[in-house]
């Protein structure tokens, strides 16, 4: 008998491998879930994860084609012996792409489908959409249209259509990976009060700060197999966690911090207030530790000049409101603030998508409404959150050399300067491959290649590191900042705020279309507050920072844990 009678999960899989793929997705996993588990499954990119997802939900080998060898039962029974109907009452799926799951003309209609297609009474149709709706702050979009959703709201809608099943047991991959700090917490929160009240989460994630105070079990996958599987604080435990290329919350890190140096919790915390309860008693005092703060240029003539901005959108949405900002050569600037800040506005008016209305752009001194989109092109170059969106070539070396050709550049020097960003884009290998047979994070890599090539002054990069591990994603950014070393100006549109205070020189944060607060990263934590009341979930360290009565210039972990350090000797 395969698996456990109390189990609600089971699953014993020697292989799985997708047709025509080289190597096997999945092999030798076996995993047990028990009913009112709160289960993380983690790892690197490319190592089995959304695989595992499809193999738990009977997508694999219902809907994607699939070589599965193994079985998977849920209550008890085998999912390969259900039609994917009869599957819905035990299970809801949220994809690593929601909008893929939404389908109907509006919000109400792709919530209502699930429950009209389970033949239940109108009332109770209409209730379980408000309560599914409403507890995933989303009843106000009853009537929005499907296609008219962002990538968190599409997020939102999805929960909502499973929460409207009443399913025993929910499977998320990565339910978060399009919002903002703040939205992502009240994700988890919401999903830890579901588990509370007895639904069976398994949900794949590799920010593990967001689950860390909720989860009961980490499973790490590394190339398809399971390597770890343990208790939260047993995995946290590992002194080994930075080598497995996830992220680490840094209630963690600073535990090993002061581990190494002879100061021993008395659990590994994974909250800021578990911290702050362990460190009672000990008498961290304020203790000033040097920090050296990068440089912001303030030359005379900035690079990018926005002044007096506003827009609104036909519905009447105002986006944008009095908006001006200036950006100098060779800075790194992240805009940040919570969903619908205007930030993803303010992006389409620096490469000429949206007309100022009132208000004026200047690129390097030349107003973009007299540029044509060609003509801002070169000036900026921009990388979209979903590289899909801007991939359209029949292989990696056309895809990288169609902006060259486009400017007629010889046939030699566009072969010599595609070559050399696919180098070293870690792409050459890869040149003669078609775009959509690349991973996630290598078509990440090939958009940032089609426009790093160009050389434009400016590179705007929205939500770089969506999709991507913590390796990656790291990569990625050293691409940006080299970039910027050499001359170039950057500027990120973000939700990763450990990536936005390792990186960026400034900071602007965003609420409602408006500008609150323009200031030098090293500055953030000294304005904590105000930043907070912008709706902006700061970095688990800067919590930290702001509950130990730490002083504000305390920046990394590193220096959290010397200056924990330091007040003990005191």
């Amino acid at each position: 008998m395969l698996g456990s009678s109390s189990a609600l999960v089971h699953a014993q899989i020697k292989s799985v491998r997708y047709y025509a793929a080289p190597d096997t997705a999945l092999r030798d996993v076996e995993l047990s879930i028990m009913p009112g588990e709160f289960v993380v499954i983690t790892g690197p990119a490319a190592s089995g994860k959304s695989t595992l997802c499809y193999c738990l939900t009977g997508v694999i080998p219902h809907s994607i084609s699939a070589e599965m060898e193994g079985d998977v039962l849920i209550a008890g029974q085998r999912l390969r012996d259900l039609r994917l109907p009869e599957v819905a009452p035990l299970l809801g799926f949220v994809m690593q792409a929601p909008e893929n799951q939404l389908f109907n003309l509006s919000v109400r209609e792709d919530v209502s489908f699930g429950p009209e297609n389970l033949c239940l009474p109108i009332e109770d149709i209409q209730q379980r959409v408000m309560t599914s709706l409403r507890f995933t702050g989303m009843a106000e979009y009853l009537e929005r249209a499907s296609d008219q959703l962002s990538g968190g709201e599409a997020q939102r809608v999805v929960l909502s259509c499973l929460l409207a099943l009443g399913a025993p047991l929910l499977v998320l991959d990565q339910p978060a990976a399009e919002l903002d700090p703040e939205g992502r917490r009240q994700v988890y929160s919401n999903l830890h009060r579901l588990n509370r009240e007895g639904k069976t989460i398994v949900v794949v994630e590799d920010r593990l700060g967001d689950v860390a105070g909720f989860a009961s079990r980490i499973v790490l996958m590394q190339a398809g197999t399971v390597v770890a599987d343990e208790p939260i604080r047993e995995f946290f435990a590992r002194p080994d966690l930075e080598s497995f290329g996830v992220r680490v919350p840094d209630t963690v890190l600073l535990h090993h911090y002061l581990k190494e140096r002879g100061l021993n919790s008395r659990i590994v915390p994974l909250t800021v207030e578990e911290v702050v309860e362990d460190l009672a008693g000990m008498g961290p005092s304020a203790a000033e530790v040097a920090i050296v703060a990068p440089t912001v240029s303030t030359s005379a003539s900035p690079l990018i000049a926005i002044s007096h901005l506003s827009f609104s959108y036909p519905n009447g949405t105002r986006a944008l409101d009095d908006v001006s900002l200036s950006c100098d050569r060779e800075e790194c600037l992240a805009i940040i603030g919570e969903n619908g800040a205007g930030k993803t506005t303010l992006a389409k008016h620096l490469i000429g998508l949206l007309p100022p209305s009132p208000g004026t752009v200047l690129l390097a001194g030349k107003d973009i409404a007299g540029l044509s989109v060609a003509q801002a092109s070169r000036l900026v170059g921009y990388l979209f959150q979903d590289p899909d969106y801007q991939i359209f070539n029949g292989s990696v070396f056309d895809e990288v050399a169609f902006g060259l050709r486009a400017r007629k550049l010889p046939r030699q020097e566009v072969e010599e300067k595609v070559m050399t960003a696919l180098r070293r884009l870690k792409l050459d290998r890869l040149r003669g491959e078609h775009p959509y047979t690349l991973s996630r994070g290598q078509r990440q890599r090939l958009a940032l290649a089609s426009t790093w090539v160009l050389q434009p002054p400016i590179l705007l990069v929205d939500e770089p590191s969506t999709g991507l591990d913590y390796r990656e994603a790291a990569d990625l950014m050293g691409l940006l900042e080299e970039f910027r070393a050499g001359g170039g100006t950057v500027v990120i549109i973000t939700h990763d705020l450990e990536l936005v205070f390792e990186y960026a020189l400034r900071v602007v944060v965003m609420r409602n279309g408006t500008v609150r607060l323009d200031l030098p990263t090293s500055r953030v934590q000294e304005r904590f507050a105000e930043v907070s009341a912008a709706g902006v979930h700061l970095p688990q360290f800067m919590h930290l920072v702001d509950a130990l009565a730490l002083p504000p210039s305390t920046n990394g972990v590193a220096a959290l844990g010397e200056a924990v350090l330091a007040g003990l000797r005191r």
